[in-house]
């Protein structure tokens, strides 16, 4: 589903890393991890198309990463970022943005099945009604991972995902990705929570 061949990701002098080989097959959930400025974040950003590789190639669902391909890639992947700063006043906005957009606009949005996800994560339906303000950083994380499920993407890329998580609500999350990861979907994330890796079929360090 995913396969990069001999990457380098590098910014004026700073090489962040060089020759990364990654084979990822469809259902896995694989976690980056590494220290601080290892360049786990710049791959997944990389692997969406918004950082250029020094060299090496990026294929995504047997599609070559390229300008012809991007929007194409796209389509093909829920991305959600560690910074999560959308212009948002309600949860229900929050929730309804990432519908807009150029690659997720043929995609229905059921609120039945939003709430059936949040039941899984251990989320209140009265959350949808909700200021973003009046909500904890651990409850928005888990709403965009519903979220980002509701698009049905063949990928699903998420950074830190578990940052804000409780140990309880650590497994939930595994336990909802080895669901997703079932019906076929490939989860990569990044991430330092040891648990969270644990939990992941593969882990690979930069």
């Amino acid at each position: 589903m995913l396969k990069i061949e001999d990457a380098c990701i590098k910014f004026g002098e700073t090489e962040l890393f060089t020759g990364l080989c990654m084979h990822i097959k469809k259902g896995e959930i694989v976690c980056i991890s590494g220290e601080s400025g290892s360049g786990k974040t710049s791959l997944l950003n990389a692997i969406m198309g918004f950082v250029p590789l020094k060299s090496g190639t990026i294929t995504v669902d047997d599609l070559l990463l390229c300008e012809a391909n991007i929007d194409q890639i796209r389509k093909k992947i829920a991305w959600i970022p560690q910074e999560l700063a959308l212009p948002c006043e309600w949860v229900s906005e929050m929730i309804h943005l990432p519908f807009s957009l150029k690659a997720n606009r043929g995609v229905h949005f059921s609120r039945k099945k939003l709430f059936e996800t949040f039941k899984k994560l251990n989320l209140e339906e009265e959350l949808y009604a909700k200021r973003v303000s009046e909500i904890s950083g651990g409850q928005r994380q888990r709403i965009m991972i519903a979220v980002a499920a509701l698009l049905e993407k063949p990928i699903l890329i998420i950074d830190e995902p578990t940052s804000a998580l409780d140990t309880v609500s650590v497994e939930r999350v595994l336990n909802f990705f080895e669901e997703l990861s079932q019906k076929g979907i490939t989860i990569l994330s990044v991430s330092h929570d040891r648990a969270f890796k644990l939990g992941c079929n593969n882990i690979i360090y930069l």
